[in-house]
């Protein structure tokens, strides 16, 4: 797919029957359509004693991320989410109850507003988000209420085969008993995971003085030093990129039972040595229920209000101006209960081999140095990249050293892997979760 800028548009049409038309355009790069200029808005209160968020966005071209977001040993990394969102600056926003007590968010990075001061959404209390954008324009949501409250009685995983016959592990809860109204529920997890680097080495490269275009050899320092940080051990975290609803119709007074929040392939990565997993459920609203079911029948997984967008959906969520300027989102007003549980790759596959590498590891060797960049008239030899240019990059890590000069077509003195098979912070924090448990 060519990394030209895309936009899929997706029209409703609706009257007496409703259509759903799908169309791939090419644009440039300099195009003023109206369409980009949609405001989006994701914004939920609990009754969660805590500082709230609300993020602001705009619609716009989204690049092909196929190939971004594949791991290249030759290019630094990067954020793709934070990369491609157009994020609205500068907001003012705040949520006010229907008593006339203001919480006022302050935009503490780009597009993403939190609460000035903890709070909680209380029972029997109505609560309207209104935003003031820096272009002047205003949008309010409807008064959203709290509407019941269910408890997660447990959370549990089982090792299970799923319909299409993949063996791995299922994510479970039952709840326990209810009040008011709980016919719509909807659910996040959020995942943490133990990464261990599997050619870690207590040593690593450490370049100094590197000039590449000194004449008639590049100058540098290259030593072999101990490490200064944590880099073998490390935590992942990810958080669910998915719509995921349920319709609770049990009797009057309970919730759901054995119901699968996620299902996880035992070759994925995560599950390697050590995983946990905390499930928020959400007791909402019929009117939130249906926005975010029609949102996911556009787009069953990613962050749909970051990648591919949905032409138009109403929320509840007006422009003071009316259909001028438009906006998608919904401010909804929820009660929570989490529960989180641990387990080991072990405890459901015991002797079996863990699942691969988030990446491909291979040991490998090159040239120690390299031709001068102000060099002309010779090249590399078709031989890698030179041990100093990687590092300079930060694109390797110290394995060993390459005795009798085994490994790599053009051995040079040392045995490295790209970078994020010896040094785990490339995939995750090196700081263990205060709610860890090991």
């Amino acid at each position: 797919m060519p990394k030209s800028k895309r936009l899929y548009f997706f029209c409703v049409f609706i009257s007496l029957l409703s259509v759903c038309c799908t169309e791939e355009v090419d644009l440039s790069l300099d195009t003023t359509d109206e369409t980009f200029n949609i405001l989006v808005v994701e914004a939920t209160i609990t009754n969660e004693f805590k500082n709230h968020r609300v993020n602001l966005s705009r619609m716009d071209t989204i690049l092909d991320t196929q190939i971004d977001s594949t791991f290249n040993p030759f290019t630094p990394g990067r954020d793709i989410d934070r990369d491609l969102v157009k994020y609205e600056r500068n907001a003012q926003v705040l949520v006010e109850n229907a008593t006339g007590i203001t919480y006022n968010f302050n935009e503490i990075s780009p597009g993403i507003y939190e609460s000035s001061e903890p709070f909680a959404a209380m029972e029997g209390q109505s609560y309207t988000l209104n935003i003031l954008t820096s272009d002047g324009k205003t949008y309010t949501s409807q008064p959203m209420a709290i509407e019941g409250f269910l408890d997660v009685d447990q959370l549990y995983a089982e090792r299970m085969t799923n319909d299409d016959g993949e063996e791995g592990i299922g994510i479970f809860i039952d709840n326990g008993q209810a009040s008011g109204s709980v016919n719509n529920l909807g659910f996040s997890y959020d995942e943490t995971y133990k990464i261990v680097a599997p050619f870690w080495d207590e040593n690593d490269f450490k370049l100094s003085n590197y000039d590449p275009c000194a004449l008639p050899v590049p100058t540098y320092d290259l030593e072999i030093v101990p490490r200064e940080t944590e880099q073998q051990v490390c935590y992942g975290n990810q958080v669910s990129n998915s719509i995921i609803l349920a319709e609770n119709n049990t009797e009057a007074g309970t919730g759901l039972n054995r119901y699968m929040i996620r299902f996880l392939n035992q070759d994925d990565f995560m599950i390697s040595h050590r995983y946990s997993i905390e499930v928020t459920q959400m007791v909402t609203g019929s009117e939130s229920f249906g926005f975010y079911e029609k949102l996911r029948n556009f787009s069953q997984s990613g962050n749909v209000f970051s990648q591919v967008q949905p032409g138009f959906i109403d929320g509840n969520i007006t422009s003071v101006n009316g259909n001028v300027d438009r906006v998608i989102g919904f401010f909804d007003v929820v009660s929570v209960s989490k529960e989180r549980i641990f387990f080991d790759y072990v405890d459901f596959f015991p002797g079996e081999p863990l699942p691969d590498y988030a990446v491909p590891c291979v040991e490998l060797s090159s040239p120690e140095s390299h031709v001068s960049y102000c060099f002309t008239g010779l090249t590399g030899g078709g031989c890698p990249q030179s041990i100093i240019e990687q590092v300079n990059l930060d694109l390797i890590t110290y394995v060993r050293l390459n005795e009798g000069l085994t490994v790599g077509v053009c051995p040079g003195p040392y045995v490295f892997v790209n970078k994020p098979c010896g040094d785990c912070t490339v995939l995750g924090s090196n700081v263990k979760p205060d709610f860890w448990i090991d």
